[in-house]
Order: C-alpha cells, then sequence, then structure tokens
C-alpha cells in the first residue's frame, strides 16, 4: 500500500465533512445526508458537532457554501424560467413548477441564512438600518468628518456604501 493513500484518504474525508456541512446549512436533513454521503445518521451528527468550530477547515466550508450559493441562484433563474415557460392549459405542471421554485427558493434562503447574509429576524435589518440612520445623524451634528461617516456604514454593512 502507498504511504500518501492515508493522506488522500484523508484529504477526501475532510472534502466529504466540508460537503456535509455545506449541505447542512443550505438546509439538508441529517437524515438525507446520511443516505447521500453512506454514512449513518450518528456519523454525520458527530461530522456536523466537529465541523462547527474546524480549525483550517473553515475557509473550505465558506468555499464550498459560496459554490453551492451560486449553484442554488443558478438553479432557482433556470426555475424561474421553466416555470414561465410551462403553459397555462397544464395547470398541474405550472403548479408543480412554481412549487419546485420555492424550494429552490427556500433552500437558497436557509444556506443565506447560515451564512449570515440574511437574518434569521427580518426585523434586524429595520433596528440596523435605524441604528446607522441614529449614528450619521450624530455624525452630522458633531461635524464628524465624512470619510469617518463612511467608514463606520461600510462596517456595519448598511446603506448605500455596502452595496
Amino acid at each position: 500500500m502507498p504511504e500518501d493513500c492515508g493522506v488522500a484518504n484523508a484529504r477526501e474525508q475532510s472534502h466529504r465533512n466540508d460537503e456535509i456541512l455545506a449541505a447542512h446549512a443550505a438546509g439538508d436533513s441529517v437524515t438525507a445526508l446520511a443516505n447521500r454521503f453512506g454514512l449513518s445518521p450518528s456519523r454525520v451528527k458527530q461530522v456536523l458537532r466537529l465541523g462547527a468550530d474546524p480549525p483550517e477547515g473553515n475557509a473550505t466550508a465558506m468555499r464550498l457554501a459560496r459554490s453551492r450559493q451560486a449553484e442554488y441562484r443558478g438553479v432557482v433563474d433556470r426555475l424561474h424560467e421553466v416555470a414561465a415557460e410551462v403553459p397555462l392549459e397544464q395547470p398541474a405542471a405550472k403548479v408543480g413548477a412554481y412549487r419546485v421554485l420555492l424550494d429552490g427558493l427556500d433552500r437558497l434562503t436557509a444556506l443565506e441564512r447560515a451564512l449570515g447574509l440574511l437574518p434569521n429576524d427580518l426585523g434586524q435589518l429595520s433596528d440596523q438600518r435605524q441604528l446607522a440612520e441614529t449614528v450619521l445623524a450624530v455624525f452630522i451634528e458633531f461635524d464628524v468628518p465624512s470619510t469617518a461617516q463612511q467608514a463606520v456604514v461600510e462596517r456595519l454593512g448598511v446603506g448605500e456604501a455596502s452595496s
């Protein structure tokens, strides 16, 4: 047996674990992941528990999650087209197309929440915007330089500066 066989297996296992973490963040259940990867549900749970704070695999997991996000966006875009193309004379097919589209949107939303791109509570967005507006009003009142104002808005991630 070659020496680097264990390294390849470890690399493959690490890649598999990153895929499990990304798929779980995207909304896949433990049972679905166990079936997909040929593992027991308890092993999948162990991977999820150990992967909650991986020392160096975090960047890889994020890269995979971003890749999955782009994939989902592509699928959702295509599903929009498919749903629009189904004729009204086929109502069951049209409803099915929109149902699949909504499933895709749900998975994309779950992944974006897991990535921290969307809050779990949309009320948080208005709270953040209110905070930013209040901070900017104080900055204007006290003649804080515009470069400092811009830096705060960018770091808060709200307003036009973050787009």
